[in-house]
């Protein structure tokens, strides 16, 4: 029997699941805070700054709102896929 056969898998799977339940909840806390630059972008539209002053460029409310819908779509593939391989993720380590 090989070294690489007496290896116990039970602390390599546990790893990777804990890593996974980090991957996901970091999904989670993006998902929230996207929710929250939503809110703020619904917002930005009624008092609408000057488009920009000296060397500063401010967004419009149209060009957040555009941005945080862009990021939330691209949340939801990334969430999408991180579902479909849930089995491959959770099932080899994780590398650093």
């Amino acid at each position: 029997m090989t070294s690489a056969q007496r290896v116990n898998i039970a602390p390599v799977n546990r790893r990777a699941l804990r890593k996974y339940g980090e991957f996901w909840r970091a999904l989670q806390l993006v998902g929230n805070a996207l929710g929250e630059a939503e809110k703020l972008a619904a917002k930005a539209g009624q008092n609408e700054p000057a488009r920009g002053s000296g060397n500063w460029a401010v967004p419009t409310a149209d060009e957040l709102r555009r941005a945080a819908k862009k990021a939330g779509q691209s949340l939801h593939v990334m969430s999408g896929s991180a579902r479909k391989w849930e089995a491959e993720l959770i099932s080899r380590e994780w590398r650093r």
